[in-house]
C-alpha cells in the first residue's frame, strides 16, 4: 500500500452526491482531490517511527482514512514517574458528524490489555469523547510503556466507517492522582478514619476520588460494642457546560466480618450526591466503608473513573439515646412500653399517658401500648404524636420523611381468616372495599404472626408539614375485661431516621353524649322531635333560638368526611393515606313534620363550638332521609335518601356560588352561595340561604318524618365538636335577592297534576341540579 491514499472525484458521482446526502459523512469526495497520510499501521511501526510515538501533553491529529484502517501508537512512561501517577488518554472527533465509530484499545508492553476497550458507538449522532485514566503502578507491576490502537468499530464489516476529511484528536497526559489515600482498595490497605470525641460522639471524616476505572476506596474505623453508626457520603454537582461525572457513586457499610450491613447508590449522576445511613450497632471491631462506582451487575464494562469529582465521607459513632431501645428494646409488640389507664364516670376522664421515643436508626420500630380498664360506658381513645426539638445528633437522612403511626388491637381467639372476613372480629373502615392499598394494609396486619386489627393509621405527607395529621380519636366499645391498644411508630420502608425525640400522647375520655345517645344510623335515630312552626319568620332564613327549635350533640371520634378539604393539597389534618376503622361519629335525629298540607319552607342552621384557639374543629354534614307518604309498602312509607339524580341528599357548607335545585340547568349567570358562614368568638354558624329554597314537598309532609344524620367533615383538629342544630318550618314560597339586587320567588305550585292525579308541587327540593 502506498504511503498515501489518492481519492479522485468523478463528475457523475458528484452529481449524485449533490442530489442525495452522503451515506458516509466522512467521505472526502466533495472536497476535490485530497491526500491523507496513512501512518502507524502496526505495533512495530509505533516503536520505530517517531510519528507514531506520543509526547505527553501534546495533542495529535490523525485520520481513519479508509475502510479497515487502524493506527498504532506508543508512549514511554518516564522512569521517575511517581507511585501515584496516572496516564490519561483522550480520543475524540471534534466534528459534529463522522462515519467513524471510534474504538480505542490500550495494551501494555507485553501485549496484555491495560484497560477494557472503549468504543464511541454514536451511530448517526454526534461523536463523544473516549477517555481512559489508568495508574502507572498497577497491583502486579509498574507500567513502562503503553500502546494505543485506534480504529473504526468493526461491527459492520460490509460497510466499514472511515473519514478522510475530519481527523480525530489523540492526547496522552501524565498526571498526579488527586487521591492522597491511594492505594486503599483492599482491607489491609484501608484508609484509617480517626474518630475524635466531640460531646460524647465519636466523629471522623475522609475524602477521596474514584480517579481510575474500577477504582475502589476503603476506609476503616473502630467501633465499640453497642454503639450506633452514622455514615454520610456526599459529592458536589459538576455544573454545565462540563459533562456530569463519569460514574454513579455508591458505597457499602461493612461489618467487622466483611459482610455488608447496608449499601446504597445515587440514582443519577447529574445532581449532587448525598447518601447517608444510620444503623444500629452491635458487633465491636473494625468497620469499613467501601466507596466505588456503581455497576448494575449486568454491565460488562468496568465503571470509569473521574479526576474531577471529590467525595467526602463523614462518620459518627453514637450511643443509643432512646431509652426504649436499651436492653431488650421495644421493637416488637410483646416488648411494647405499657401504660395503664383508668376512666371515671365524670367528665373529663382521668386516663392519660405520655411516651417519648425517637427514630434513631434505620428500621427502628417503637411499640407502645395502653390498657383500658373494664368499662361498659361509651368512651373515646385520643392520641397525638408531637415532634420535639431535642435530639438530632445527625441531619435527617436524605429523602422525604415518611413516618407512620399505627393503632392496633390483638385478635385473640380467632384466626387470621376470621380477622380478614369477619367485621365483628376486625371492623373495616374507609377505603377497605375500594382501595387495594388499604385492603392490603389491613389484611396484612390480620395475617401477622399474631393477628392484629388495624384501627387507625397515619402516614406522613409532604403536604402536611409538622405532622398535622398525626392524631386521632377512636371509639372504645363497651368491655368487661381490660383492653389493650398498641401504637407503632416507625418509618415507612425502614430507610429514614432523624434521631429527634417525639412524644406520643394518649388520653382515654368519657363520651357522655354517646352514653345518652349511642351513635345511630338511619335505622335507629334519637327519639322523635316535633319540628316547630315559625310562621312569623322574624329571623328568616335562620330559625328561632330556644329549646323548641334546637337539638344538641357532639361529634367525638373519627377523622371525618371530606367535602371542601383536599388532603393532597394539605387542607385540614387528614392525610392522603390516613385510615380509620370508624370514619366519623354519627348522630341521627328524627323530626316529625306536619302530616298534610302544602309546601313548607325549611329554616335550617347549625352551630359548632370553636376550639380554644378560635378555630373550628370541623364542619358538619347532614344526610337526609324523607318518608314519602305517597309511596307505601305494606302500609309503611318509602324512605327517600337520594335525589332525582341518584346522589345522596347531603347538606354541607360550601362557600362558592352554586346552582340551587330550582335554577335552570346549564345556567351559570345566576349562581349564588347556598350557605352563609359566620365565625364568632365561641362558635361558628352555618345558615342555609333563601336562594337555596330549602323546603318540604307535600309528599314528605304527608310522610310525616324527616331523619337527619349529623357527622363531621373537613377536620382541622381531632378534638370533640359540640354542636347545636336548629330547624323550623314556615310558609312557602319565600323570596330571595337576585344578583342584580332585585327579588325573585322560589317556584310556586303550578296547579298541574301528576299522572296519578297528585298535584304538581312548587317545591321539588330533592331535584338535584
Amino acid at each position: 500500500m502506498s504511503p498515501s491514499v489518492r481519492l479522485r472525484l468523478l463528475p457523475l458521482v458528484f452529481l449524485v452526491l449533490t442530489a442525495c446526502p452522503s451515506q458516509n459523512p466522512g467521505d472526502p469526495s466533495d472536497a476535490g482531490e485530497q491526500e491523507v497520510p496513512d501512518l502507524c499501521n502496526s505495533r512495530e511501526e509505533s516503536l520505530s517511527s517517531a510519528e507514531c510515538q506520543l509526547t505527553f501533553g501534546q495533542p495529535l491529529e490523525r485520520y481513519i482514512s479508509f475502510g479497515g484502517d487502524s493506527d498504532w501508537y506508543s508512549v514511554e512512561i518516564p522512569a521517575d514517574a511517581k507511585p501515584r501517577s496516572l496516564v490519561r488518554v483522550t480520543a475524540v472527533y471534534t466534528t459534529p458528524i463522522t462515519a467513524v465509530n471510534l474504538a480505542v484499545s490500550l495494551l501494555d508492553e507485553e501485549g496484555s490489555s491495560a484497560a477494557p476497550r472503549q468504543v464511541d458507538s454514536h451511530g448517526q449522532g454526534q461523536p463523544r469523547p473516549i477517555e481512559f485514566v489508568i495508574p502507572v503502578d498497577r497491583p502486579d507491576k509498574r507500567l513502562s510503556r503503553l500502546f494505543l490502537l485506534l480504529s473504526d468499530r468493526d461491527s459492520n464489516t460490509s460497510r466499514p466507517g472511515f473519514d478522510a476529511r475530519n481527523p480525530y484528536t489523540l492526547t496522552v497526559e501524565l498526571l498526579d492522582n488527586p487521591d492522597d489515600n491511594e492505594p486503599n482498595d483492599t482491607a489491609n490497605k484501608a484508609t484509617p478514619v480517626t474518630l475524635a470525641n466531640q460531646g460524647g460522639i465519636l466523629v471522623g471524616s475522609g475524602s477521596g476520588y474514584l480517579a481510575t476505572a474500577g477504582d475502589v476506596d476503603l476506609f476503616a474505623f473502630d467501633v465499640p460494642a453497642g454503639k450506633n453508626i452514622y455514615v454520610r457520603l456526599t459529592a458536589p454537582n459538576i455544573p454545565p457546560p462540563e459533562p456530569p461525572p463519569a460514574y454513579i457513586l455508591s458505597y457499602r457499610l461493612l461489618r467487622p466480618d466483611g459482610n455488608a450491613e447496608f449499601q446504597d447508590r445515587v440514582r443519577t449522576n447529574v445532581l449532587a450526591a448525598d447518601l447517608a445511613a444510620a444503623r444500629r450497632g452491635g458487633a465491636a471491631g473494625r468497620w469499613q466503608v467501601e466507596v466505588r462506582a456503581w455497576n448494575s451487575g449486568t454491565a460488562n464494562e468496568t465503571p470509569p473513573g473521574d479526576l474531577r469529582l471529590k467525595y467526602t465521607l463523614e462518620v459518627k459513632v453514637l450511643d443509643e439515646a432512646d431509652s426504649n431501645d436499651l436492653s431488650t428494646g421495644n421493637d416488637l409488640p410483646d416488648r411494647a412500653r405499657l401504660a395503664s389507664l383508668t376512666a371515671t364516670t365524670s367528665t373529663p376522664s382521668a386516663g392519660r399517658a405520655s411516651f417519648t421515643g425517637r427514630l434513631g436508626t434505620m428500621g427502628d420500630k417503637d411499640w407502645f401500648a395502653v390498657e383500658v380498664a373494664s368499662n361498659t360506658a361509651p368512651s373515646v381513645l385520643r392520641y397525638r404524636l408531637v415532634p420535639l426539638s431535642s435530639g438530632g445528633r445527625f441531619p435527617p437522612l436524605p429523602g422525604l420523611a415518611d413516618r407512620q403511626v399505627y393503632v392496633l388491637t390483638q385478635v385473640t381467639g380467632f384466626s387470621a381468616s376470621d380477622c380478614v372476613t369477619k367485621a365483628d372480629v376486625c371492623p373495616k373502615g374507609s377505603g377497605y372495599g375500594t382501595d387495594s392499598t388499604v385492603r392490603a394494609l389491613v389484611d396484612g396486619w390480620c395475617n401477622n404472626a399474631t393477628p392484629m386489627c388495624l384501627r387507625s393509621s397515619r402516614e406522613e405527607s409532604e403536604y402536611l408539614p409538622n405532622l398535622r395529621n398525626f392524631g386521632g380519636a377512636l371509639p372504645v366499645p363497651s368491655h368487661t375485661t381490660t383492653m389493650r391498644y398498641y401504637f407503632l411508630v416507625q418509618d415507612e420502608g425502614t430507610n429514614w431516621a432523624d434521631d429527634k425525640d417525639y412524644r406520643l400522647e394518649v388520653e382515654w375520655v368519657d363520651d357522655p353524649d354517646e352514653a345518652s345517645h349511642p351513635s345511630e344510623g338511619m335505622a335507629s335515630p334519637r327519639p322523635l322531635v316535633q319540628m316547630a312552626s315559625d310562621d312569623a319568620a322574624a329571623t328568616f332564613p335562620a330559625p328561632p333560638t330556644g329549646a323548641a327549635f334546637e337539638v344538641h350533640g357532639s361529634i367525638s371520634y373519627g377523622h371525618g368526611r371530606l367535602v371542601g378539604n383536599d388532603p393532597v393539597k394539605g387542607q385540614g389534618v387528614r392525610g392522603p393515606g390516613d385510615y380509620e376503622t370508624v370514619t366519623t361519629d354519627v348522630d341521627t335525629f328524627a323530626f316529625q313534620l306536619p302530616g298534610s298540607g302544602a309546601e313548607r319552607t325549611w329554616e335550617l342552621q347549625w352551630e359548632v363550638g370553636n376550639l380554644p384557639d378560635g378555630g373550628t374543629p370541623h364542619g358538619l354534614a347532614l344526610d337526609l332521609s324523607f318518608c314519602d307518604g305517597d309511596r307505601l309498602d305494606g302500609g309503611v312509607c318509602t324512605q327517600v335518601s337520594t335525589g332525582t339524580a341518584g346522589q345522596p341528599l347531603t347538606l354541607a357548607y360550601r362557600g362558592e356560588p352554586l346552582r340551587a335545585w330550582h335554577s335552570p340547568a346549564g345556567s351559570l349567570s345566576n349562581l349564588q352561595p347556598l350557605y352563609k358562614l359566620e365565625r364568632g368568638a365561641t362558635s361558628t354558624k352555618v345558615t342555609v340561604q333563601p336562594y337555596a329554597c330549602s323546603c318540604f314537598e307535600p309528599r314528605f309532609l304527608r310522610g310525616n318524618t324527616l331523619k337527619v344524620a349529623v357527622s363531621g367533615v373537613d377536620r382541622t383538629d381531632y378534638g370533640q365538636a359540640d354542636y347545636t342544630l336548629r330547624t323550623a318550618h314556615t310558609g312557602y314560597p319565600k323570596s330571595y335577592t337576585t344578583l342584580d339586587g332585585g327579588s325573585a320567588s322560589c317556584p310556586r305550585p303550578d296547579g298541574g297534576t301528576f299522572a296519578d292525579g297528585g298535584a304538581v308541587p312548587g317545591c321539588f327540593f330533592t331535584r338535584q341540579p
